[in-house]
């Protein structure tokens, strides 16, 4: 019998930087942590209505009938965090899936998954057609961000904001969408990178991995500019490689050399060469105030 597709809005959650966690508090503590915050998670999933399709080690997939449904769960699982001491990243989505034997397939399941990737700590992301889907409550919760390019997909996806409680968003102006494009350089590679900024240098290699960027005071480097968002984006050692990640409002803008400027939202990159980083706005030169240096050192 072939199977038979059906519509259902589907949620990921995971721990966010769970790696760290283990490190921080040690492999036996941060398991058993682990453990009690999903299982907290899957009663919210089943209190809502909704069924926990898969355990993602740190995470976990549930799919809901209902978009309401989905949208209010995400919210109570922000509203648990403080309880643990950790943050979650949410993505949710709604369209067609095949159900399978403890798990769903098609193409609306790599929407979520992406949409959840890009979300940052503590944030609730969701699609357009999740969105569409939401009643009049809970769609005055959400913000439209900007438009999101997905493997695989022609056309970009627009990506809004849950919010948990209706207070104004600080982090700026609206956003407004831009098209970005990804650079690499083969046969590169970059071991060390120098960051710049107002007298404040950082310097990444394996030894410092990763630094979170924004206006927020607990920043690994941070950036007194409002047009920076409190948490901005993350630039990350790994294979090789320096990637920054925008998880911002307004977006990152990188001038490397003569290329044309690369503008990311929600999305990242490799960092090549050296050049400016303008976290919320085009960078012009070194002075401003939201505006990093960056030299990266090759192998």
């Amino acid at each position: 019998m072939p199977s038979l597709e059906k519509p259902l809005a589907l949620l990921f959650v995971d721990i966010a930087d769970s790696t760290m966690l283990y490190e921080r508090i040690g492999n036996a503590t941060a398991a058993a942590l682990t453990q009690r915050v999903l299982a907290h998670l899957r009663r919210l999933v089943e209190e809502h209505r909704g069924g926990v399709i898969k355990s993602l080690g740190d995470g976990l997939l549930a799919a809901f009938p209902q978009c309401d449904d989905s949208a209010r769960t995400a919210c109570a699982m922000i509203d648990i965090q403080d309880q643990y001491g950790l943050r979650l990243r949410i993505g949710i989505h709604f369209g067609s899936v095949i159900e399978g034997v403890g798990d769903l397939y098609g193409d609306a399941c790599n929407v979520a998954a992406r949409v959840q990737q890009i979300a940052r700590p503590g944030e609730i992301l969701a699609t357009q057609a999740l969105v569409d889907g939401l009643s009049a409550d809970p769609r005055g919760r959400t913000k439209p961000l900007s438009n999101v390019t997905m493997k695989g997909k022609t056309a970009p996806i627009r990506v809004h904001q849950i919010r948990t409680v209706d207070d104004a968003d600080d982090d700026a102006i609206d956003s407004t969408t831009l098209g970005f494009s990804l650079v690499s350089e083969a046969g590169h590679r970059m071991v060390t990178l120098h960051l710049s900024y107002r007298g404040q240098d950082i310097t990444l290699s394996r030894a410092l991995p990763r630094v979170t960027i924004g206006r927020e005071d607990s920043s690994g480097l941070r950036i007194a500019s409002r047009q920076t968002s409190r948490q901005h984006a993350v630039i990350d050692f790994t294979r090789e490689s320096f990637v920054l990640t925008d998880h911002s409002t307004n977006g990152t803008f990188i001038r490397s050399g003569g290329s044309p400027p690369v503008v990311l939202r929600r999305d990242a990159t490799k960092l090549v060469g050296s050049g400016l980083i303008g976290f919320g706005a085009e960078a012009l030169d070194e002075g401003q105030d939201h505006v990093v240096a960056f030299r990266g050192e090759l192998a």
